[in-house]
Order: structure tokens, then sequence, then C-alpha cells
């Protein structure tokens, strides 16, 4: 189990801890309840209702989502012995999932999570890394030293959804210099 200790303002350590583990069959469940509120909550300031509900819909089959979880093999994040967050790193460098739990918002979870990522893209000499970023997680990240490669438009259902797929160049020297340990 791997243990990030989450940043305080003045980018030093501070003792609040997140641990990662690989998601275990039984939270499955779990998982499909805390990206449909991540969609639905925590993307209201950048797409309509409508456009929510399709996107969470892609969640709705649980055979499905199961099915996807396993083929991707997410790990959590865990915090106050609940699972704030989620993502995964596929073996060509992609991010698919990438998913904090409302009530964890602002609790350092996805900074917590893209540096876990990192550290196992580092291990597998993976150079970069990539994602389909939402609008509303474009910014964090942009700050993370992603770039915006190019605008794309998903169709859910026949909804729209605008999105940007975004990479990160992990050979740059300001990354390797962030990663402790």
């Amino acid at each position: 189990m791997a243990d990030f200790k989450g940043w305080s303002g003045k980018g030093e350590l501070n003792p609040m801890a997140i641990e990662f583990r690989p998601c275990q069959f039984h939270e499955i469940d779990q998982l499909q309840d805390l990206f449909v509120a991540a969609v639905m909550e925590l993307t209201a300031g950048n797409y309509s209702l409508e456009q929510r509900m399709a996107w969470a819909l892609s969640a709705a089959d649980k055979v499905t989502f199961c099915a996807r979880m396993e083929a991707r093999q997410p790990f959590v994040a865990m915090l106050h012995d609940r699972i704030a967050g989620y993502a995964d790193l596929q073996p060509d460098g992609l991010i698919d999932h990438f998913y904090v739990a409302p009530w964890a918002k602002g609790q350092r979870v996805a900074s917590g999570m893209l540096q876990h990522i990192e550290k196992l893209a580092h291990s597998k000499e993976m150079t970069t890394i990539h994602s389909l970023v939402s609008l509303t997680a474009e910014p964090f990240f942009l700050r993370k030293n992603f770039v915006v490669v190019e605008r794309r438009i998903a169709t859910r259902v026949g909804v729209t959804l605008p999105h940007a797929l975004m990479k990160k160049d992990l050979t740059l020297k300001s990354t390797r210099e962030s990663l402790p340990g």
C-alpha cells in the first residue's frame, strides 16, 4: 500500500495520509456510485444537466461497468477509511478513469492520485501519460504540467460532451524533481 502525505499550502508535507491500493472486486459498486456522484455533482459548472445525465449513463449497466473496471484495474484512494477517489494507468500511458468523490473535493485527493500515477508511470519507464479530460478537470491537469493536445467532442446517447486530450511529458526535469522519494 502506498501512502501520500497531503501537501500543505507551503508545499510541505502534512500528516493527513491518503492510502492507495488496488481496487477489490467487492468495491466496484462503490466506484460506480462515486463515478455517478462525481459526474453529477462536480461537473455542474461546466456541463448541463442533460450532458451530465448522458455521461453518467455510461455507468448505468452494472455488468458493463464491472467488466470495464476489471479490465482497467483501477486503484483506490482511501481517506478516513473511505474510498475518496479512484483512477487507473493503462500500459500505453492512458489515464482512463480519474474521479474524486464529492465529499473529498479540496482534500488533495486528485493531487495524490496523480502523484501515484506518475510514480507508477516512472516505475514502468513511461515517458508520457495522457488522458481525455473534462472541462471541469482541465484546469487541474494544466496546473500539473499537462498540455492540451486536441479539443474533442464525445457523443453519449445523442448528447455532445466537449473535452480535451491532454498529455504530460514525464522526461521534463521539473516533473522528475516534483516526485518525492
